[in-house]
């Protein structure tokens, strides 16, 4: 394979033909299955939503460092009690990234009052222009979901319960909006090397965690995904495309029928932004192969809580000590 599956979603979100739907969700299953990967277009975001979100990323990391120190999480700046939602400098992993939690989250629930991880609110406050972005993500994602259920002959709401869980009395959604910057370096030190083919990283070799990863890649590229038969490929930038793929959660609820795939950034000179969009269930979610993606089940049903709490410990950024997950 020379490159990743490119698919339009549009039918998923303005046609009323239940077989062009069924066309584009057995394309993504079939993209996540076999490459864990695909380009996304035909979301119906404007240009001009997506420079807007770069000017917003360029606003908070423009700031001094003494300026971002205020946003940093308790390990980078004891004053803040979040450990998990804040921002991590780039002495940490090669890039600064800015962690944003739901905009929805309530704040009167005991998880949030009592300072959970996952359920921490964000000292970096929300504007329209990222709330706006965040409900576009949240929008298609649910779509995205929607296409797998139905690629596996479930109903098409089936997982809907799993991801917000506000109408049950829980606290809302556990997914993680982030803004990354790499900045621009004269002579990059390599944040990690490949495991198996040495290459100087700007981020570290591994797997997302989440059921489903929603990328933007702003004009500077780097992204590899690493192949079947061990060689990477890299991802292009497609113009206003979202680069999707699988995380660890959604490869165990499909019983391993969906490919999380490993993934890479290349060591960079120049600047780079990215908007990662982490979709993940909610915190009390039970995640159980699903019965209609096989006969024996390979996981035992775990928890969503549990479940990213230990994937977190392998990740760099995450690796900071002090991390209470319930």
């Amino acid at each position: 394979m020379s490159s990743i599956p490119v698919i339009d979603i549009s039918p998923l979100l303005c046609s009323s033909n239940e077989q062009s739907k069924l066309d584009v969700s057995q394309a993504i299953r079939h993209a996540c299955e076999t490459v864990g990967f695909f380009q996304l277009i035909g979301h119906g975001i404007e240009k001009q939503m997506f420079d807007d979100m770069i000017k917003e990323a360029c606003r908070f990391f423009s700031q001094s460092s003494e300026e971002k120190q205020h946003y940093a999480v308790h390990k980078w700046n004891p004053s803040n009690s979040n450990t998990y939602r804040g921002y991590f400098p780039s002495s940490v992993n090669g890039k600064e990234g800015l962690d944003l939690s739901s905009p929805y989250l309530d704040p009167e629930h005991e998880l949030v009052k009592k300072g959970d991880p996952l359920h921490e609110l964000n000292r970096w406050s929300m504007n329209e222009i990222l709330i706006q972005y965040w409900d576009h993500m949240w929008r298609i994602a649910i779509e995205l979901l929607r296409a797998i259920a139905r690629g596996f002959n479930l109903d098409v709401s089936y997982f809907d319960k799993y991801l917000d869980d506000r109408s049950t009395g829980g606290a809302g959604t556990v997914s993680t909006f982030r803004l990354n910057f790499y900045p621009h370096l004269d002579n990059p030190t390599p944040a990690a090397r490949g495991a198996d083919d040495d290459e100087p990283l700007s981020c570290e070799e591994h797997f997302d965690g989440c059921l489903l990863t929603l990328l933007y890649q702003h004009e500077v590229g780097g992204l590899q995904i690493q192949l079947a038969n061990g060689t990477w490929l890299d991802v292009p930038v497609v113009p206003c495309a979202l680069v999707v793929n699988t995380g660890k959660c959604l490869e165990q609820w499909t019983n391993g029928c969906l490919k999380a795939v490993k993934h890479r950034v290349k060591l960079l000179k120049e600047e780079r932004l990215s908007i990662p969009f982490f979709l993940e269930p909610s915190f009390s979610s039970l995640i159980v192969p699903l019965s209609t993606a096989c006969d024996t089940p390979k996981y035992e049903p775990i928890s969503y809580g549990q479940f990213i709490a230990e994937s977190n410990k392998k990740f760099k950024e995450y690796q900071r000590g002090e991390n209470k997950f319930s």
